[in-house]
């Protein structure tokens, strides 16, 4: 080897380490630790790859085997051969899910179900699958309240990663009984360790959607930040509907920069009632001082 060799390189399609000034092999039969195939695109990195991703969005965290059967026209093995695949493969699928683990199966289920038509991204759903798990393995639930406790459990990891969800919404169109979510929900907290997942959504998370709803001005959305953050700091948003809040925030502030909507118009663009604007409206008035400098 030439010792003034300074470029090393590793070709690790052959296993070879090499001076790419000389193209002198420094050493061989290197051993690479990288997978025995190659890919050229996301595709066939799909098909080839030999492991599914670890996801806690299914009862066996994706440590499962999968027979592949093979069409009898790309393959040399017999029809017989053919059919003892397709027997081992559906005996694979009946036993990977044992009698105990059934109901967990169909609450994921539902779970992946919540998630897609609410559109949350992907670390939010696997959040939501390890609160499910921990509630499961706890409460034992019955299948009638396996979606109820989907619906918690998102709503839960949706907050955990700030993003807003009004429970209201989402029971009316999951046609769940709110009565029996809060009920739920409270034995939740109860009886399951879920500490680390509490979190409060913030009503400056729902200003951006009211924001682009009314189509007023940013500093609009600027000053109704700035009376959210002077309610949060002395308390006064505790208990309260977040986006009631952030509703009543907008329209103090758009009438104060002579921007003015009508409570109708912010009831609409909020996802809310008006009365609920009126009454958060009073709490900000009776607890809140706004000076103007013209």
């Amino acid at each position: 080897m030439n010792p003034s060799c300074t470029d090393v390189v590793m070709d690790y399609e052959r296993g070879v380490v090499l001076c790419a000034e000389t193209g002198e092999i420094i050493e061989e039969n290197n051993i690479v630790e990288g997978p025995d195939w190659r890919a050229f695109n996301y595709d066939e990195w799909q098909k080839r790859a030999h492991g599914g991703a670890i996801s806690q969005t299914v009862h066996d965290v994706g440590l499962t085997t999968d027979i592949g059967v093979r069409d009898l026209s790309s393959t040399l093995i017999s029809h017989r051969e053919y059919m003892k695949m397709l027997r081992l493969r559906y005996l694979n699928k009946k036993v990977r899910v044992n009698k105990q683990d059934r109901k967990l199966v169909e609450a994921l289920s539902n779970l992946n179900h919540v998630c897609a038509v609410l559109n949350l991204p992907e670390h939010v759903k696997e959040t939501a699958a390890v609160i499910m798990k921990k509630i499961f393995y706890v409460l034992q639930p019955r299948r009638d309240d396996l979606q109820t406790l989907s619906i918690i459990s998102v709503v839960l990891a949706a907050r955990r990663h700030g993003i807003p969800v009004r429970v209201k919404h989402v029971v009316q169109n999951f046609n769940i009984s709110e009565d029996r979510y809060w009920k739920l929900l409270s034995e939740v907290h109860m009886k399951v360790d879920i500490a680390e997942f509490k979190s409060f959504n913030d009503p400056r998370a729902f200003l951006s959607s009211i924001i682009s709803n009314l189509r007023v001005s940013q500093k609009v959305h600027v000053l109704s930040s700035r009376v959210i953050e002077m309610l949060k700091k002395y308390g006064l948003t505790e208990g309260k509907d977040p986006a009631g809040i952030a509703a009543a925030a907008v329209y103090i502030s758009a009438i104060v920069l002579d921007e003015k909507k009508t409570q109708k118009e912010v009831a609409k663009a909020a996802n809310v009632t008006e009365v609920t604007i009126r009454n958060r409206y009073r709490d900000l008035m009776d607890k809140v001082e706004i000076t103007i400098y013209v």
